[in-house]
C-alpha cells in the first residue's frame, strides 16, 4: 500500500475517535416559554436551565433533546419514563419515590403577582382565607407551594379562589385577559418580563410571598439506572466546584451563586 495512502487512512481514522458519538441521550421536558429558564425562539431553545444542561450533558457526553410537554404531563411521562429530566422541581418525600435531585439550579422565590392598584391590600397569605377575596388566583396544576399553602387551600374561603391551570405560559395571558386577578409566579420570571417590555408586565408587582425553596432538576428513576444517576450527580458538583456553571449564571444577572452549593437527593 503506498505511504500516502496510509497516511490518509490514519487521518480519517483519528478524526473519527476525536468525535466521538454521544453515550446516551437525555429527554429534557420544556414548555413553550418560561423565562429566563425556558426560551423558544425559532424552534431553538435557551436559558438558563437549558444551558445549564446541555453543560451537564456535553460533559458527560450525552446528547440532550428538548421535549414539548406540560408540566403535568411531563411528570406523569418521567415517572412512567418517556422523560428523563425536569427543571425547577421542588423535593418532597413523596416525589423522591420517582426522581432523583440533582442541584439546586434555583432558588425558587413564589410571589403572589398581581396589579395592586386592583386588588385589596393584603399583608400576608392567611387573609385570604378570613377577611380578604382576591376572586381568582391562577395556580399551576401540580405545582406545589410549600405546606402552609397546602394547609389554606383546605379551607373554603380560600381555595375557592384558586384557579388551576395546566400551562405555566397561560399565566399571564390569563392575568392580563382579566381572566384571573392574580397569579403565583417566581419573581425572576415576572423581573424578567419587566425588564423584556412583555404586554403591562410593569402593571403587576409581587404582593405576597407565598414560599422559597430551592428547586432541582429532576432525574427520572424509571428510564435512568442508579449508575447513569451517580455520575450526573458526580458531575454537576465536579462541574459547580470548578466554577464552570458560575459564567452561564452570570449571563442570565443571578449573583446567588454561593446559595446553590449542590445537595443531592437521591
Amino acid at each position: 500500500m503506498p505511504f500516502s495512502v496510509v497516511l490518509l487512512l490514519l487521518a480519517f481514522t483519528s478524526l473519527a475517535n476525536a468525535v466521538e458519538p454521544p453515550a446516551c441521550t437525555l429527554r429534557m421536558a420544556a414548555e413553550t416559554d418560561f423565562p429566563p429558564h425556558l426560551i423558544k425562539q425559532q424552534e431553538q431553545w435557551s436559558g438558563l436551565s437549558v444551558e445549564l444542561m446541555q453543560r451537564l450533558a456535553r460533559e458527560v457526553n450525552c446528547q440532550l433533546v428538548f421535549i414539548n410537554s406540560p408540566w403535568l404531563r411531563s411528570l406523569q411521562m418521567s415517572e412512567h419514563g418517556e422523560l428523563d429530566i425536569l427543571s425547577h422541581l421542588s423535593f418532597s418525600e413523596q416525589r423522591k419515590a420517582h426522581f432523583a435531585f440533582i442541584g439546586p439550579h434555583h432558588i425558587e422565590s413564589i410571589y403572589l403577582v398581581g396589579d395592586p392598584t386592583r386588588l385589596p391590600a393584603a399583608a400576608e397569605l392567611q387573609q385570604l382565607a378570613s377577611e380578604i377575596d382576591f376572586g381568582s388566583i391562577a395556580t399551576l396544576h401540580g405545582g406545589y407551594y410549600g405546606e402552609e399553602f397546602q394547609r389554606l387551600t383546605e379551607q373554603k374561603a380560600f381555595s375557592r379562589q384558586l384557579v388551576s391551570i395546566s400551562s405555566i405560559q397561560d399565566k399571564l395571558a390569563l392575568l392580563r385577559a382579566g381572566r384571573v386577578n392574580a397569579i403565583l409566579e417566581d419573581v425572576s420570571v415576572l423581573r424578567y418580563w419587566q425588564q423584556h417590555s412583555y404586554p403591562d408586565a410593569e402593571r403587576y408587582q409581587p404582593l405576597i410571598k407565598v414560599y422559597q425553596s430551592p428547586v432541582y432538576f429532576g432525574f427520572s428513576k424509571t428510564s435512568l439506572s442508579t449508575e447513569r444517576l451517580q455520575i450526573l450527580v458526580d458531575t454537576w458538583q465536579r462541574l459547580y466546584l470548578q466554577g464552570e456553571l458560575a459564567a452561564i449564571y452570570k449571563k442570565y444577572q443571578i449573583d446567588n451563586y454561593a446559595e446553590l452549593q449542590p445537595a443531592p437527593r437521591l
